[in-house]
């Protein structure tokens, strides 16, 4: 699997149909144990990133629900490539290094192969490595959205603040519609996450936990 991991990500778009089927459902069956899944994940990563142990928990859950919205949501393209952008920004914001990721696609396997049971295999195990590896450009990208909207705040150039391209998504605005689902019982999926789609948890006739 590290060898995997050491690939080139793919382009957005570029995530094959049969592969996001498989990882549909394999998501599908997850997100009736998402809490399981968020401790699990939060056990797993910290071994491999100690200095989490502290204040990880809000990322796993933030993590966790960001890979089964993304697997499960009908919405478009771009919607989904906003909302991980956001997580990315949102990771940033909190600390978590860009270097880590590898880290987190390890322990993101390790806590499906933990949860899955008689499903897993070593093909799903594969998906689930490039479904990440799709994931994580838009999480970067986010991050480094944030990073530069950071710079440009200590250091505004003569003509005044930067003009951003039209086409980028505000994630400051994005982020801000948290505010509204605070009364929410799935606001840790994010506004992002809520308000751009219909939640699939809530087409389930059960609900985890």
């Amino acid at each position: 699997m590290a060898s995997d991991l050491g690939q080139a990500p793919p382009s957005a778009a570029s995530l094959d149909p049969g592969l996001l089927q498989v990882i549909r459902s394999s998501a599908g069956l997850l997100m009736e144990f998402e809490d399981a899944f968020i401790r699990q994940l939060h056990a797993d990563l910290i071994t491999m990133i100690p200095e989490l142990a502290a204040n990880g928990w809000a990322f796993c859950e933030r993590m966790v629900r960001a890979v089964l919205w993304a697997a499960t949501t009908d919405q478009p393209p771009q919607v989904i490539a906003d909302g991980l952008r956001w997580v990315g920004a949102t990771n940033w914001l909190e600390g978590f290094p860009d270097d880590q990721y590898v880290s987190v696609a390890h322990a993101l396997v390790r806590a499906v192969h933990a949860l899955s049971e008689s499903f897993w295999s070593a093909s799903l195990g594969s998906a689930w490595i490039s479904y990440f590896l799709w994931i994580k450009p838009h999480l970067l990208l986010g991050a480094q959205q944030e990073a530069d909207k950071a710079r440009a705040m200590v250091q505004v150039p003569p003509g005044g603040p930067p003009q951003t391209d039209g086409g980028d998504v505000d994630l400051e605005s994005v982020g801000s519609l948290l505010d509204d689902e605070d009364d929410d019982e799935d606001a840790g999926y994010g506004q992002i996450m809520v308000s751009m789609t219909r939640n699939p948890r809530r087409d389930r006739p059960r609900h985890p936990g």
